[in-house]
């Protein structure tokens, strides 16, 4: 994000060498305003585009719990400080699972808010419309832009609790500056449950196409559980697509657009006009799916992504094989790595993740992702928080040889 009078290119190094900010991003400066101190900045992979968070001009950040494996990413230099106690909140954009994955990989909290209010002014230099000075090395700007959204992504804040990722949301779900002055307005509506009694929801965490990690399937399902005890309605049969094979088509389409979207994650060439435009459509019928499907329910619960924390690799996104506990290893050009988090992007919807424990084998943090209904941020955040109430392995846990007291929080 860019941080005035600090280098801010997104991971775009070789295009931008050490361009430096004149102004603060829009979520930047709604964090200030609050009263936030900034302490510094956290790293990130070349052009945020990598569930790793490794690059050559600042090195590799290592998941705090296995020095060996990778903390997530793109936001990966987030999850590992805000595990470590350096710092209490953390603000990164997703598209693909990036405040996600790193938050399930080092067992914090993140939220992918609402397309729509999880606002990129200022996030790269690439998203802002003509701010770069034409010099390869030039100062670049945040610009308050009215037309300004992306095809896919958004900003949202990580943290250690949901009560923090709540905070950050009230301040930066705002609407936009100049939007704003020519009457636009937005209030994130309440919880649809604050009674865990409540609560209406389906648990789907396991895959025929993308098999969980058996210990990691085991921790999603003993939150659900315990949600169950609580007092909540849970369906572990229900789903939003009425098979898998609909997910994989949804899927298709996905990647198409984000191909369009993000240079750095094509991996199928140029995409059409047309076959944009008919990708568009389909994705209004996933909308149009989960719409329906949140007409049963409140919030849909799912892993993260198949497997725990990964280790680092050298190889290229579509290069690389990883192995989970109890299910085949499985190659990363097919639909894996992205199957649980492409959903909640396509559908424009918000997810919140909350750490549901460690695996046994390895001793690697777990997250669970809390879907819930398109504007409905707080009902997921919401749901975090009645985990973080009646299930213990909800609660953060440092890394060995930190501590991080439990109230050190916003």
């Amino acid at each position: 994000w860019m941080l005035k009078g600090t280098p801010s290119t997104g991971g775009w190094f070789a295009e931008l060498g050490d361009a430096i900010a004149e102004a603060n991003a829009l979520s930047v400066q709604r964090l200030l305003d609050a009263g936030a101190v900034i302490i510094g900045k956290t790293n990130i992979p070349l052009y945020c585009a990598d569930y790793q968070s490794a690059n050559p001009k600042y090195g590799r950040t290592n998941n705090p719990f296995d020095l060996s494996r990778s903390p997530g990413g793109s936001s990966g230099g987030s999850s590992a400080a805000l595990a470590c106690g350096f710092a209490a909140l953390e603000i990164g954009s997703d598209v693909a699972g990036s405040v996600r994955s790193p938050a399930h990989f080092c067992g914090v909290c993140s939220h992918k808010p609402s397309y729509g209010i999880g606002h990129l002014h200022g996030h790269a230099p690439m998203a802002t419309h003509r701010v770069l000075d034409p010099r390869p090395r030039g100062v670049h700007r945040a610009r308050y832009d009215p037309s300004f959204h992306h095809a896919l992504a958004v900003g949202g804040p990580m943290a250690r609790c949901c009560a923090d990722l709540e905070l950050a949301m009230r301040i930066l779900a705002q609407p936009e500056p100049v939007m704003a002055q020519n009457g636009w307005a937005f209030t994130l509506p309440p919880p649809r449950a604050t009674d865990v009694r409540a609560l209406r929801a389906a648990a789907w965490f396991d895959s025929e196409v993308v098999p969980t990690d058996r210990e990691y399937l085991e921790l999603l399902q003993a939150a659900a559980e315990s949600l169950q005890r609580a007092g909540a309605h849970v369906d572990f049969t229900a789903r939003p697509f009425s098979s898998e094979e609909g997910v994989l088509n949804a899927m298709e389409a996905y990647m198409e657009l984000l191909g369009a979207e993000s240079p750095a994650l094509n991996f199928s060439g140029e995409i059409s006009h047309e076959a944009w435009i008919i990708s568009e459509y389909r994705r209004n019928f996933v909308k149009e799916v989960f719409v329906e499907f949140f007409d049963r329910f409140d919030v849909l619960l799912c892993p993260v992504m198949p497997v725990p924390a990964v280790p680092h690799t050298e190889k290229g996104l579509q290069d690389r094989t990883h192995q989970g506990v109890g299910i085949p290893g499985f190659s990363t050009d097919g639909p894996h790595m992205i199957f649980w988090n492409f959903q909640a992007t396509m559908a424009d919807l918000p997810s919140t993740v909350v750490p549901v424990g460690f695996t046994t084998t390895h001793r690697l943090p777990c997250g669970m992702q809390i879907m819930a209904p398109h504007f409905q941020d707080l009902t997921a955040i919401e749901v975090g928080r009645m985990l973080e109430q009646c299930h213990p392995l909800t609660r953060f846990v440092p890394p060995p040889g930190f501590h991080v007291p439990p109230d050190a929080r916003l």
